[in-house]
């Protein structure tokens, strides 16, 4: 085995050994001319289809050659590696003038490779050397590499990570294309584990078919073209080994290029991480479900240890089983009843071949899993059982809500929001059809509770966080129970995303919402979780954010847990990954409590009214005091004021006037929390009427989804409003409340549509007229299929726009045709030519 980095040699020198008096030194061989790179495991950079791609070999054949040109022959000749001899042959005098032999070299390196001719032995051996001739041994583990060099964003700062601490976080392999995130671009001295995704498993992949009109499955049936079912392959080997990546230094020569290579110098730059390859995913999960069969297990294990074997940059396997049970990406697939025992003998068969695995390499992997945390989910599996097995489980506490529905919540939320009542939180009592609930809402505390239960070590679990948003589009606050807070609003659709509909990386949202003047930005405090909202068009985010993920890394510490993993490093500026160092770099501590004063109250003339704190809570501990203060207005007394519930009394008023009562509570550990409540008095007869405020399009196209909305009408009494429309003749329109919504028909003249609104406070009221031109329909081409912003399209739908045709890869809404380059959701057609 020959390991060791280049050793400088200065080429074109002799290095010529004697004692006095012994024989004449040899001529000085030379090194024939060779190829200077080897491959232990060779790639065939052409191939698609797996099993055409690799070819592993015991040891990189080496062949070596020389000539000595003139001086004294040698009855000995040597080969030294980094100045080790590795061959030695005697020389018949006659044969003294050449040499060849090939090298069977098994580990990877970058060696100087030299000639010795010898004459002579013992003391009296005199010998004369070659020049360098510097070689690359090629291994997967990367021992030929120089560490990586790295261009990290410089947001991310440089941490020492906690022993016994996970801090982990997915790459994605397409992150290389419309993404550009490199391998480099990783701040891995802030990771201890990094989760590649994904390794697909060849065999039935359905759920595939709906990535990029089916591009996806069909690269995949190209990579597992000649593959057993159920054995493990490279989805995209240009991606992962033949992309060259020119700032890591990869050329057409390089054995290993893309992010597989640039994974092995990391590696060298930071041997400590470990990668781990994560097998599955949301839409590669399918082949699991036939796991029931031991048969397909032990095809499947087999071809993971055959894998690690081969790509040995690897540390361990990370199964996203997505999900027992069902409830994945593909409806039709999932057996609640055999697929938990079939987990639990898959980390034991995995467990038992990394134990073989240890034992033939002397290293150490890693068996982890990413597993779904609703109730549903956990309770198909006795991961008690299963954890036994492995390292770690990286719960997935995102997700729990996005724009598959319009129901809005807190998508990553660590306990329960503001806007959910007990029963929906606990899971008790019914849901809305009248059912009794089937287990507690979808959040990480939920989830990691009902995994303890279970029995789950918590030094084993490790908590998600999102380097990502989710949102919806068209929340009015028309739609809200609670005006002030737009997750108890209805959404109109996915809202528009960075890559896909509905999702939006960490940093577009910085650039997009948080930094956005016209944003309204709020924090949840009993969910601990951000939220984000533009009223000009309902567009409704839920995310991490910094004070989101320190509560995180608190909670696991209180807990006990192992640490923090995010999806996916590529969606962040480095802010959610400091939070995460941040966070763990303490030792957890007290959650505040949460103060709750109730809803604001408006009375008429003389009234007894109850300032209600009773919903006030502390997650943690308990509430221990209470205290009402007035803090606005003419003074009142207070009744009870060091109670949950006090009441005041309010008197009748010549002019309308407010109070405001602020409410303390103090938790068990003295942290203390306020909230404030407004009791408005109304003088007898008196009456504001509303402000009629409507927002809506100027203009729209055929097609287009046009919404008209009223609901930043106000009313200076705080009354209830109530809302008429008056829609044109021959619009097919819905009215929902202060809102009104249709889809623009198509003209052949500019056409003006007039709507009227009436806005009622119960005693008053007020109007107003707002205008939509639908504009004539195709323009030069004659075409009828005018791209809308608003609208949603689906795979294969043909637009037109900007004179040219295109045709929809999939759903999108809000994706401008032309914009986002080959990678975008629109396939350019070509001209467009409607007549």
């Amino acid at each position: 085995m020959f390991f060791n980095k280049l050793n400088p040699i200065a080429a074109g020198i002799a290095v010529m050994t004697m004692s006095w008096g012994a024989m004449a030194a040899p001529g000085t061989p030379q090194i024939a001319w060779m190829e200077t790179d080897y491959a232990i495991v060779e790639v065939d950079q052409a191939a698609s289809a797996y099993k055409s791609l690799i070819t592993v070999k015991p040891a990189a054949e080496v062949p070596v050659a020389w000539q000595r040109y003139s001086g004294e022959t040698a009855d000995l000749w040597r080969v030294k590696l980094n100045g080790e001899v590795v061959f030695e042959q005697s020389i018949a005098p006659a044969a003294s003038g050449a040499g060849s032999t090939t090298l069977s070299v098994a580990q990877g390196g970058q060696y100087a490779m030299t000639v010795e001719l010898c004459s002579g032995t013992g003391a009296a051996q005199a010998c004369t050397s070659s020049a360098a001739t510097n070689i690359v041994v090629a291994d997967t583990d990367g021992s030929h590499l120089d560490p990586l060099p790295m261009n990290v964003d410089g947001n991310n700062g440089n941490y020492t990570t906690p022993a016994n601490t996970v801090v982990g976080a997915y790459f994605v392999e397409w992150g290389v294309y419309g993404r550009k995130f490199s391998v480099d671009n990783i701040p891995a001295q802030n990771l201890t584990h990094i989760l590649y995704g994904f390794i697909p498993i060849c065999g039935p992949n359905e759920s595939l078919g709906e990535i990029e009109n089916g591009n996806s499955l069909a690269a995949l049936n190209r990579a597992c073209q000649g593959t057993p079912d159920y054995e493990v392959v490279i989805h995209d080997p240009w991606a992962a080994v033949q992309m060259p990546q020119p700032q890591s230094g990869h050329t057409h020569s390089t054995p290993y290029k893309g992010t597989y290579g640039q994974m092995m110098a990391l590696k060298q730059r930071y041997p400590d991480l470990k990668i781990v390859p994560s097998i599955g995913g949301w839409t590669l999960s399918d082949p699991f479900y036939s796991f029931t069969d031991k048969a397909k297990r032990d095809i499947f294990v087999a071809s993971v240890k055959k894998f690690l074997k081969t790509w040995k940059f690897f540390d361990g396997v990370d199964i996203d089983w997505e999900f027992p049970g069902g409830k994945g990406a593909n409806a039709n697939l999932g057996d609640p009843v055999n697929d938990g025992p079939a987990y639990v003998a898959l980390m034991r068969e995995l467990r038992a071949m990394l134990d073989e695995l240890e034992a033939e390499t002397g290293r150490q992997y890693e068996l982890t899993s990413a597993i779904g945390v609703g109730y549903d989910k956990i309770d198909v599996v006795n991961y008690a059982d299963a954890v036994q097995y492995m390292d770690y489980i990286f719960a997935m506490t995102y997700d729990f809500f996005g724009g598959w529905n319009n129901e809005p919540g807190h998508q990553t939320a660590l306990f329960c929001g503001s806007h959910m009542s007990a029963d929906v939180c606990n899971g008790t009592g019914v849901d809305e059809n009248g059912e009794p609930r089937q287990g507690p809402a979808y959040t990480a505390a939920n989830g990691i509770d009902r995994l303890l239960a279970q029995g789950v070590p918590a030094n084993k679990l490790v908590l998600g966080t999102a380097m990502y948003a989710r949102g919806w589009t068209g929340v009015t606050e028309a739609s809200m129970t609670d005006p002030t807070n737009p997750m108890t609003g209805t959404g109109a659709g996915p809202v528009p995303g960075s890559w896909e509909a509905g999702v939006i990386d960490y940093k577009d949202v910085v650039t997009d919402y948080i930094n956005n003047a016209a944003v309204t930005k709020g924090y949840d405090a009993q969910a601990e979780a951000p939220w984000a909202y533009n009223p000009s068009n309902g567009n409704l985010i839920t995310y991490d954010d910094r004070r989101s993920v320190l509560a995180k890394g608190q909670y696991v510490r209180n807990l006990g847990l192992a640490g923090l993993f995010a999806w996916e490093i590529d969606a962040d500026n480095g802010d959610i990954l400091n939070a995460m160092q941040d966070s763990l770099a303490g030792g957890g501590g007290n959650y505040a409590p949460v103060a709750k004063a109730g809803a604001d109250q408006v009375v008429s003339g003389a009234a007894s009214v109850t300032l209600d704190g009773s919903a006030s809570s502390d997650r943690d501990g308990q509430i221990v005091s209470y205290q009402w203060t007035q803090t606005s207005g003419p003074a009142l007394t207070l009744t009870g004021a060091d109670t949950a519930t006090a009441t005041v009394s309010v008197p009748e008023v010549t002019a309308d006037t407010q109070y405001v009562f602020t409410l303390t509570v103090t938790d068990n550990a003295g942290d203390t929390a306020t909230d404030s409540v407004t009791v408005s008095a109304k003088a007898p007869g008196s009456n504001n009427a509303p402000v009629v405020v409507v927002s809506g399009p100027a203009t729209a196209s055929a097609g287009d989804t046009v919404v008209l909305d009223a609901s930043q009408s106000t009313d200076a009494d705080g009354d209830t409003l109530t809302f008429t429309w008056t829609v044109p003749a021959g619009v097919n329109a819905t009215v929902n409340g202060a809102t009104v919504s249709f889809v623009a028909d198509s003209y052949t003249v500019d056409t003006p549509l007039n709507f009227t609104v009436g806005v009622s406070d119960g005693t008053d009221s007020a109007t107003d007229s707002v205008s939509v031109t639908v504009l004539k329909d195709g323009g030069s081409t004659g075409c009828t299929n005018a791209w809308a912003s608003s609208s949603v399209y689906n795979a294969g739908d043909i637009v037109t726009h900007s004179g040219k045709s295109w045709k929809a890869k999939w759903w999108t809404t809000g994706e401008e045709p032309g914009t986002t380059g080959e990678w975008g959701v629109w396939e350019d057609l070509g001209a467009a030519n409607c007549q």
